[in-house]
């Protein structure tokens, strides 16, 4: 097939060099030269067309890239909606329950209403804050540019939370969404970070379920398949009646 091509292009040439070669015998071109010029003409034409097609490849990837970060957009849009409706407060109080549970074992039962996701936690490796009057405004502040689908400004202030406020209990929480808006802006990595910091140094927190599920489903996503699936069977096994294990199930279900 490249045989014939390049023949009939051979021959193209040598038709249109013939009478261009006549028409300019007395500028002194020969059709040598003609047949020159029209063989490098040909050659742009294929560099241009290689280039072309280059270009489309690229729009192609760009366009896949664009559409995996409005599906991470749409993900967080979704949680967010169905936390529009929760007031600022409701989720403080959560927290503070928490950390009561946190340091407190038995009290921790009788708040969690015998939820298995405390009972089977260990204690803190820190112990948590209550949140002063200054801490709350900064994480509600925060928190409100998440809402707003600020996410770069909601990423700066929860950055400057949780180094202000390292053990509150409203810094799992920061911690949770920093690993979120990771998520939304495409940083697979900071998003690993942010989930383990809340698995690891926040025990008894209500985002550690989710966390550990996330920590599930980026490590999928970034071909770590061993990792993913410990992740999502300890959501499973240590937080059963947890939404995250409910999800977690499913995301498995699909896996095999």
């Amino acid at each position: 097939m490249k045989t014939r091509f390049k023949m009939s292009s051979l021959a193209l040439v040598l038709t249109l060099s013939a009478p261009i070669a006549v028409a300019n015998s007395a500028n002194g071109i020969s059709a040598n030269v003609a047949a020159d010029l029209l063989y490098q003409l040909e050659m742009l034409q294929q560099e241009v067309s290689q280039l072309r097609g280059q270009v489309e490849q690229q729009n192609y990837e760009l366009s896949k890239l664009k559409s995996l970060s409005k599906e991470r957009y749409i993900d967080l849009d979704k949680r967010l909606s169905t936390l529009s409706t929760q007031a600022a407060p409701a989720m403080l109080n959560n927290s503070t329950q928490t950390a009561v549970a946190t340091n407190n074992p038995v009290s921790g039962q009788q708040a969690g209403g015998g939820n298995s996701s405390v009972k089977s936690l260990a204690a803190a490796p820190v112990k948590l804050e209550e949140p002063s009057a200054d801490a709350k405004a900064a994480y509600n502040s925060a928190y409100a540019l998440v809402r707003e689908r600020n996410f770069e400004g909601a990423q700066t202030s929860l950055r400057a939370f949780a180094e202000k406020y390292p053990n509150n209990t409203l810094t799992g929480n920061a911690h949770y969404w920093l690993g979120e808006l990771a998520l939304v802006l495409g940083n697979q990595g900071e998003a690993l970070v942010q989930f383990k910091i809340v698995q690891d140094s926040f025990s008894g927190h209500s985002k550690v379920p989710d966390a550990i599920y996330k920590l599930g489903i980026v490590n999928d996503q970034l071909g770590n398949k061993t990792l993913a699936k410990d992740s999502l069977n300890r959501v499973v096994t240590n937080f059963p009646d947890s939404n995250a294990a409910a999800l977690a199930a499913n995301y498995l279900n699909d896996m095999k």
